[in-house]
């Protein structure tokens, strides 16, 4: 029996004690005593990580004279929660990497500070999570620079706010969760609990449990057999980060990981999910809550190696080079970029071959690009799944589609949470009537969908594709959503694909009938390009010295032009967007065929 089944039975059994081997000595997480030199080497030898240190010792240069951070909330979470993790890890590291005592006497003062905070926030255990995963690194990186009394008042601070809040049931809730918050708090637990093994046997022991016995979750659920990450882009780069982190801590302390990951080879497929993710245009397929911009992830680079597919980490490097690597250190977790990338040899990565991803699970997904090395190429995103899944907006059936480095087909991406919780929106209940889907960005009216008499789709219900195009000739999905306009449509399939010589034409067939009363249809395409109306069926759209024609064929409607400005005090602006579309009428049970279509013109 694997050891994470039989670990899943026995959590139940509060006396059983599982015989975990002991881990190695200090430092044992990510980094063993030694393997520093191998990093140094790195960097003398890999540009891109010499980069990477560069900027991690400029922070920690900046950090050296700033006050440590202080205990201030913001909403129900801890003001900018993620900086004493990001000090203590990048100050530890550049101590072990360089040697400089002044680094470790920093982060010692840092994790000093925390530890005399109140508490740690654990009605929002990610605060908890992050913190405890910091003190952990900087207890088990720093021992020997630390006095005795030093060492227990972390331990006791790790003991007190992670491990004894980690008991809390109605704090802990994300032991029973499917997505990024599983694994973001299992993580930081376990390093707290790997961290102090020697000090805190017993707890250390609980924590390792109940992570074996709920880790999966997020592991079977989360991403799809083709290791597509339901949340999407953004939090792939938060829930899988943390999941790769709690593994190569399990692997550095015990030799592996204990088989954590049997059996969940999609979480390992996961990089190709991510690579398909990034758009010519240097945005990502950005649906859910996810930011527009394609960040690097630099994460990925302990994908490629267990993998053994460093091609994972060619439109990451394309990123880094033409950002020419500003704000790497805005990433919290840069440290273990040189640590897990020390053996890769980037100046030789092999440009990724593939051109199509298809997948289904909690959120199926059409991607297509036509090629990796020019801003030039055309990609197609498409979206089904369901609603009211975590973090979703009312985007089911909406396309992203940019060619000749143009956005032609854009989504606004996310809004910040706490922009929206200071202004009263209920912006984590999920109901059909949540304020939630009153926000623009979120709401069906700035997608690339279909609005009926002004409704909001069903957010309950599951859209899958009924069918896909992998081909020269055709590339792109067909869904059945009538199920989500049950209220106002009696039949509704939609067909998004490209097709011509150089993707000239996309297309996207629409076949509605209306229910028992009269339906006022909107087509919408949010769009950076800027738009004119030609006549009743037609919308020229230029950028940047491209055109092309959005054309309705099929049925009489009306061409329209509105405003991405929602002109309300709790929406973000969107300046550089506009909605472009048609308005098409039917009369009780009558049926239509909405061709759209847009097209290359001179």
């Amino acid at each position: 029996m694997k050891l994470r089944i039989l670990i899943a039975a026995l959590i139940l059994i509060p006396s059983a004690v599982l015989a975990y081997p002991q881990p190695c000595a200090h430092p044992r997480l990510l980094l063993k005593a030694g393997e520093e030199e191998q990093v140094r080497q790195a960097i003398a030898t890999q540009p891109i990580l010499a980069e990477a240190d560069s900027a991690i010792l400029a922070y920690c240069d900046r950090t050296l004279n700033k006050a440590p951070h202080p205990r201030r909330m913001a909403g129900f979470r801890i003001e900018r929660m993620q900086v004493p993790l990001q000090r203590i890890f990048y100050l530890s590291y550049a101590y072990r990497v360089h040697g400089d005592r002044r680094y470790a006497e920093r982060a010692i003062v840092e994790m000093l500070n925390a530890a005399e905070y109140e508490n740690w926030n654990p009605g929002h255990f990610l605060d908890v999570a992050e913190i405890t995963m910091g003190m952990a690194i900087g207890y088990d990186w720093l021992y020997g620079e630390m006095t005795p009394e030093q060492r227990e008042k972390v331990a006791a601070a790790i003991r007190k706010n992670g491990f004894d809040a980690s008991k809390i049931d109605k704090d802990a809730w994300f032991y029973t969760a499917f997505q990024n918050w599983n694994q973001v708090c299992n993580a930081g637990l376990v390093f707290g609990a790997i961290a102090l093994w020697d000090e805190c046997k017993e707890d250390s022991r609980m924590i390792l449990d109940k992570c074996f016995g709920s880790n999966y979750l997020t592991l079977r659920e989360g991403y799809s057999k083709e290791g597509a990450y339901a949340e999407g882009y953004s939090y792939w780069g938060y829930g899988s980060s943390f999941q790769i982190l709690l593994i190569a801590a399990l692997e550095s302390a015990f030799g592996s990981d204990l088989g954590l990951m049997d059996g969940y080879d999609n979480f390992f497929r996961s990089g190709r999910f991510m690579q398909m993710m990034n758009r010519p245009t240097g945005l990502c397929f950005d649906y859910a809550d996810c930011g527009r911009e394609a960040s690097a992830e630099h994460m990925l680079a302990w994908l490629a190696v267990k993998t053994g597919d460093e091609s994972l980490l060619y439109p990451e490097v394309q990123k880094l080079r033409g950002s020419h690597f500003s704000r790497m250190d805005m990433q919290r977790l840069l440290p273990f970029f040189p640590i897990s990338a020390r053996n890769i040899d980037f100046s030789n990565l092999k440009v990724p071959e593939g051109r199509f991803f298809s997948t289904g699970g909690l959120t199926p997904l059409y991607i297509y690009r036509s090629g990796w090395e020019s801003r030039d190429d055309s990609y197609l995103g498409i979206k089904a799944g369901i609603i009211s899944s975590n973090h979703s907006h009312c985007d089911v059936g909406s396309f992203v589609f940019d060619a000749d480095g143009i956005t032609w087909a854009d989504d606004l991406g996310s809004q910040s949470y706490l922009s929206l919780e200071s202004k009263g929106v209920d912006l984590w209940n999920r109901w059909q009537n949540s304020s939630r889907y009153d926000v623009f960005r979120i709401g069906p009216f700035s997608h690339n969908i279909i609005t009926v008499n002004g409704h909001r789709p069903d957010v309950y219900q599951y859209i899958d594709f009924s069918r896909t195009w992998c081909e020269d000739a055709r590339k792109g999905a067909k869904m059945n959503l009538k199920m989500l306009y049950w209220e106002d449509l009696k039949e509704y399939r939609r067909a998004v694909w490209l097709e011509g010589e150089d993707d000239a034409v996309l297309r996207i067939k629409d076949e509605l009938r209306a229910g028992d009363h009269p339906a006022e249809v909107r087509w919408n395409l949010c769009t950076t390009a800027q738009a004119g109306i030609v006549d009743e069926s037609s919308i020229r759209l230029y950028a940047d010295g491209h055109k092309r024609l959005l054309t309705l064929e099929g049925c009489k409607g009306k061409a329209g032009i509105w405003s991405a400005q929602p002109g309300t005090d709790i929406d973000y602006p969107n300046p550089d967007n506009v909605l472009v579309g048609f308005t098409v009428r039917l009369e009780a049970g009558e049926s239509a065929i909405m061709n759209v279509s847009l097209k290359k013109i001179k």
